[in-house]
């Protein structure tokens, strides 16, 4: 499971802030991973990468400042396919690509059709306005979002789990609140805040039948599931300014990672864009 909340704040004449997006990243403890980063073949790419066996290199979220885009992916639980193909690359293929992400999208169709299910959350964040789309491999839809406030999990972006409507509302209330660059450490604190709720979001019948052995405990903004060696590892906040200011976040666990008193790691980067 994993979960992001974005907050588009260029029709706002008040706020200082273009984008605002906040990110937990849900993985099994003891997945190896490198944390947010410049990569090496490109320092204009900062993201996570996966080290798992078979899959290195891949990555859950990836941001360009090269190409002003922000990469997501999250996992639909459900039918795995055989022989899938892996939906590491899907992230780092759209960053790097000079597409945008309709025609990323169309030539990778082919592709996208042999993964499990997934839904790619693709930011661009060149234009005064971000364009924010999803892309859903399930019922191979592409859809353009123009809400202030959006959230996405693992299920349909149209169908959203129960947690997220709830996250999207503490979201517009931080926003509101702290609109301005000089405010910005309050807003980073509330943002770390929404991100690591424990607050139960019940009922949600699409989260029971999707993941009825464990909807209770993922019933949550923050997961934490320590039997299972499983939960929120990673929180990520990218702020955008209408100055194009960059500033990029991550708070990870350190490994060895002990589910119940987790040391936190935290990472700053600043550009401007």
């Amino acid at each position: 499971m994993c979960i992001v909340f974005l907050h588009v704040g260029s029709d706002d004449a008040d706020n200082e802030y273009k984008l605002i997006l906040i990110s937990n990243r849900d993985e099994f403890y003891d997945r190896p991973a490198q944390k947010m980063g410049p990569w090496e073949e490109d320092v204009n790419i900062y993201g996570g990468r996966d080290l798992q066996t078979g899959c290195e290199g891949g990555t859950w979220l990836a941001l360009s400042t090269c190409h002003k885009k922000i990469g997501l992916l999250l996992n639909l639980p459900g039918v795995h396919k055989d022989n899938a193909k892996s939906r590491g690359k899907i992230v780092e293929n759209y960053v790097k690509s000079h597409l945008e992400s309709n025609n990323f999208v169309d030539s990778m169709k082919e592709y996208f059709q042999e993964c499990n299910e997934f839904v790619l959350v693709a930011v661009e964040f060149g234009n005064e306005v971000p364009i924010v789309r999803t892309y859903n491999n399930g019922n191979n839809e592409l859809k353009q979002w123009y809400d202030q406030y959006l959230g996405f999990s693992n299920s349909f972006p149209d169908q959203p789990l129960t947690k997220v409507v709830a996250g999207k509302c503490k979201l517009q209330d931080i926003c509101l609140k702290y609109k301005k660059i000089n405010e910005k450490d309050q807003l980073i604190e509330e943002l770390i805040t929404i991100l690591k709720s424990e607050e139960s979001n019940l009922p949600d019948l699409q989260l029971e039948e999707r993941r009825p052995l464990s909807f209770k405990e993922l019933s949550s903004i923050y997961v934490k599931i320590p039997k299972a060696r499983y939960g929120t590892r990673a929180h990520t906040i990218i702020l955008l300014t209408k100055t194009g200011e960059l500033h990029i976040i991550e708070l990870s666990m350190e490994s060895p990672i002990d589910p119940l008193t987790p040391a936190w790691v935290r990472s700053d980067f600043k550009v401007n864009v």
